[in-house]
């Protein structure tokens, strides 16, 4: 796994920061499971202090975080996620499109399928629309949700690499984001991603 700067939403970098939180691929069908990444390379110390950090987020204690109200409403809706985004993003700097991009609805709520716990699934870099609420209401609610996820600090852990470290998370009730600090150095890590099941709703769709 190369270095990769990832668009917002809008399919731009922001110039401000490169946090970028989110859950991967979650346009797919049946979004990834578990993830298990491991560092074989780094920067050297002196060059990136931090190395190319990875931070981590619990969606589902976001969610317990919101109103009972609002969790009961944001349980009711379902987002579109797209990919053709990150293709285009991806043809125009001159990288490879893996395969042709889709975009699927899935509930912005979901239930894990083992422990039962409700977590918010939405990112900034997939989740590009609420379906069946007007446009204005769309942007603000994702605005709103995007900014709580980018402030809850107490609900993050910092994950400092070196070489042989191995992190296991789960796509389902986890975000992440990479701390994009190590410009020309060679980070390398391998990725293996299962396949998980279709997010399952609060209630049926």
């Amino acid at each position: 796994m190369s270095r990769t700067r990832r668009p917002t939403a809008g399919g731009r970098l922001s110039s401000l920061t490169s946090i970028a939180w989110h859950s991967d691929v979650t346009y797919e069908i049946n979004p990834p499971s578990t993830t298990f990444l491991a560092i074989l390379d780094l920067p050297p110390a002196e060059s990136s202090p931090s190395g190319g950090d990875t931070l981590f987020l619990s969606q589902s204690l976001l969610y317990s975080r919101l109103s009972p109200p609002l969790q009961t409403f944001l349980s009711t809706l379902t987002a579109v996620h797209s990919g053709y985004e990150q293709a285009s993003d991806a043809m125009a700097a001159g990288g490879h499109v893996r395969r042709q991009p889709v975009s699927t609805v899935h509930p912005l709520v979901r239930v894990h399928p083992v422990t039962g716990a409700k977590a918010l699934f939405v990112n900034e870099q997939f989740t590009r629309y609420i379906v069946g609420v007007k446009k204005e209401e769309s942007d603000a609610l994702l605005r709103f949700l995007f900014d709580v996820q980018a402030r809850l600090g107490d609900g993050q852990v910092r994950v400092k690499w070196e070489r042989g470290t191995v992190v296991v998370w789960d796509n389902r009730v986890c975000a992440h984001s990479a701390v994009l600090d190590f410009e020309g150095e060679r980070r390398h890590a391998v990725r293996i991603t299962p396949r998980g099941e279709k997010p399952i709703a609060v209630s049926p769709q």
